[in-house]
């Protein structure tokens, strides 16, 4: 399993020997490796233990990072409900590949690789040191979430962060995500024209789908600006997946009866089967693409943390389900971060510009900025 981070192919594998040497070599500032161990240090231990597991990361053939997963009653002293979870510890990328989004991408991973080697693992955990703002950030924007649970570490205070690996996408949010999907409702609700959307999308079946990004994010942006809702607005992005049937006649069936559906609007809709963009995306944008595994596989990849949006109504009740791998206080912070899973900077910078231009309230992090 595999993502694409700019030119660079990124998996996680569970150890083997030929990646040992470049291990070893690792380095680090010393003022990350106060708070981690260089596999150095902790690569032949967790080999000795039966209850860890040595996970590589790695860019095509080259090891650019590493991590351990702990299991059993040895991670009581981190997590008291131990069971049916893991203690994710260890975690670097090596100093030489640093600033390149490996991270990122390799947290991206980490659910897909957890249900495909340890199906009966429902839960990650780790203990973050709270003077470790970077690592922080960067977990919880993987979706770790902190509910609360501290212990003393050898180098100070650590938050236990926890990351549920069956969770669906509205499930174990915190108290502030739950305000803000509460407002993101509020807002798409307002407008006549998403309601609208929505209530045809229920009848495109029978594919799993979402309304994604552009068109709800810039809802939103609009209602904190004080714009009219639609403005701006300049097409509908309707994503479904389908791997049974990667052809284009058979997505372009989707596309003609959606023109039926949606020929009220007025603005153009695009619907497109997540299944097969890898088929198109290096001609169109220069940059390979590995299939995606789903929609949420395909959602954690767009440009910017705000845009990694998705939602959809449920036919049975109008209930409403949203998926926002990076949570939403970017999207109501007006906040433009890079999501570098995918995308490199000459594609960030030219969604910036066209949006800059629409709404120049956004506040732009630029590309080469590391937080």
């Amino acid at each position: 399993m595999g993502t694409v981070v700019g030119q660079q192919e990124i998996s996680l594998f569970l150890y083997e020997e030929k990646y040992k040497e470049s291990l070893l070599a690792f380095q680090l500032p010393a003022e990350q490796e106060a708070f981690t161990g260089l596999p150095l240090d902790t690569l032949e231990p967790a080999l000795n233990d039966t209850d860890k597991f040595a996970v590589v990361i790695v860019d095509r053939e080259e090891a650019v990072g590493f991590f351990i997963l702990h299991t059993g009653e040895a991670i009581a002293d981190f997590y008291s409900e131990y069971s049916g979870a893991m203690l994710l510890r260890a975690f670097l990328i090596n100093y030489s590949s640093q600033g390149k989004g490996y991270a990122k991408a390799a947290l991206s991973l980490l659910p897909e690789f957890m249900r495909s080697y340890f199906p009966a693992i429902d839960e990650v955990v780790l203990a973050v040191n709270e003077k470790n703002i970077a690592a922080d950030r960067l977990y919880s924007q993987a979706g770790f979430e902190d509910h609360g649970l501290r212990r003393m570490g050898k180098k100070g205070m650590q938050k236990i962060l926890q990351y549920s690996v069956v969770k669906g996408p509205d499930s174990a949010r915190s108290p502030q995500d739950d305000e803000f999907h509460k407002r993101l409702i509020n807002t798409l609700s307002q407008s006549a024209m998403l309601n609208s959307l929505f209530l045809s999308a229920q009848r495109l079946g029978p594919h799993p789908y979402y309304i994604g990004a552009g068109c709800l994010v810039q809802t939103v942006w609009n209602e904190l600006t004080g714009r009219p809702l639609n403005y701006g607005i300049s097409d509908i992005d309707i994503i479904y997946f389908d791997d049974n049937d990667l052809s284009y006649a058979a997505e372009n069936e989707v596309v003609e009866r959606g023109k039926s559906l949606f020929s009220h609007l007025p603005i153009p809709v695009d619907i497109k089967n997540q299944a097969r963009v890898h088929l198109w995306y290096a001609d169109k944008f220069g940059l390979d693409l590995h299939p995606y595994t789903s929609l949420e596989d395909a959602i954690n990849t767009w440009p910017t943390t705000a845009t990694c949006l998705g939602a959809r109504m449920n036919p049975e009740d109008n209930s409403w389900e949203v998926y926002s791998p990076y949570g939403l206080e970017d999207l109501f912070g007006l906040v433009v971060r890079p999501n570098k899973v995918l995308i490199n900077e000459g594609i960030y910078n030219s969604k910036v510009q066209k949006w800059i231009e629409k709404w120049p309230e956004l506040h732009v992090v630029p590309w080469n900025v590391e937080e």
